[in-house]
């Protein structure tokens, strides 16, 4: 769905791990950025943020009939996904990268933003 979109000349936010091939065959270097966050962050603490997907989600996991496993289940996906390799596949992959800092406001991460993408 992703492709159709970005050919229909629509502005696009994606808040999630799109394979850096994919991502250049569907994004310009200058229209795209990449936020990356110590692999280990996301295993730790993914459900601690209150976005409603992932709340949704966690809820869907403890409604299973053995939440634990499910839970463990879950987590080994993620494990791949977070992975060391994905990680410096996105902080090699050509594309402006901002590293998560939890010390910097979100005001001074949207300036970032903005340098990145020459809109300051």
């Amino acid at each position: 769905m992703l492709p159709e979109i970005c050919n229909q000349g629509k502005k696009v936010f994606v808040d999630t791990n799109i394979c850096v091939e994919t991502l250049k065959e569907i994004a310009s270097l200058n229209h795209t950025l990449v936020m990356l966050a110590d692999p280990e962050i996301p295993l730790r603490r993914f459900f601690d943020r209150p976005d409603p997907e992932k709340q949704f989600l966690y809820q869907l996991i403890m409604e299973e009939p053995d939440p634990e496993k499910a839970m463990e289940n879950y987590c080994q996906g993620l494990k791949l996904i977070c992975s060391q390799e994905s990680y410096d596949a996105f902080q090699n992959s050509g594309f402006p990268v901002i590293y998560r800092d939890e010390s910097r406001t979100i005001e001074q991460t949207v300036s970032l933003a903005e340098e990145a993408f020459g809109l300051k």
